[in-house]
């Protein structure tokens, strides 16, 4: 480990803190691609004998009425009325500032910028090829999004056999249907991202876990926290 200790004393304060953004987003951006692979190869079409697609179908006391989207569920929420919560579909938009874009861009801006450390020791050129290059990441990576999205709609996902199903808040949502946020969840074999609102008092964090009791509009999911 000589090398590596060589290498980071070289680096000075501004090339050793850019190590410290390049390395861990790195890793994590691994991980990630990592994880969604595994979770496409390995995800199995868990609602298919749940669901009654011939037009009204229940699941732990969930109903839909395929006629007018209206949804009941055992703890009283009452879903028949999504315009009053009428929010334009965020899907159509392009979301920058997502976990994976932060990642790509510190993993892209990282490296970027201890390259051009190493060429010309120049802090100002440094930190802007590093701002600039890790920017470009975060709008591929929300490119990418939108086109992945994009693709599952294409491939017929129905977000209504997402009702009843357990997922995890990706990105953060506001209480009271204030904000959209967003779930990953395996639906129709697939490991996906869908949009998500909550009637909840609190805002749900990344990482909780939650339960679909609804559908707001074409393809906003209504999640509920699953207490344990």
């Amino acid at each position: 480990m000589t090398w590596f200790t060589a290498w980071w004393e070289q680096l000075g304060m501004l090339g050793q803190t850019l190590a410290c953004v390049a390395i861990p987003g790195t890793i994590l951006l691994i991980v990630q691609t990592i994880l969604l692979v595994v979770g496409g190869a390995f995800g199995h079409d868990s609602d298919s004998a749940d669901f009654d697609h011939g037009g009204d179908f229940g699941h732990d006391g969930v109903e839909l009425d395929d006629g007018d989207h209206d949804f009941s569920h055992d703890s009283d929420f009452d879903y028949t009325d999504s315009s009053s919560h009428d929010m334009a579909n965020s899907g159509d938009g392009l979301r920058v500032f997502t976990i994976r874009g932060m990642v790509a861009f510190s993993a892209v801006g990282g490296w970027t910028g201890l390259a051009l450390w190493d060429g010309t020791r120049n802090a100002v050129i440094t930190l802007l090829g590093a701002a600039f290059a890790g920017s470009v990441a975060l709008v591929f990576a929300a490119l990418v999004i939108k086109w992945s999205l994009k693709l599952q709609e294409a491939g017929n996902i129905n977000p209504r056999n997402a009702i009843a199903q357990i997922g995890t808040v990706y990105i953060p949502i506001q209480p009271k249907r204030s904000h959209v946020g967003q779930v990953t969840i395996m639906l129709q074999g697939r490991f996906i991202e869908l949009d998500a609102v909550t009637d909840n008092d609190a805002s749900l964090k990344t990482g909780q876990t939650v339960q679909v009791v609804g559908i707001q509009g074409a393809s906003t999911l209504v999640v509920s926290p699953v207490v344990r």
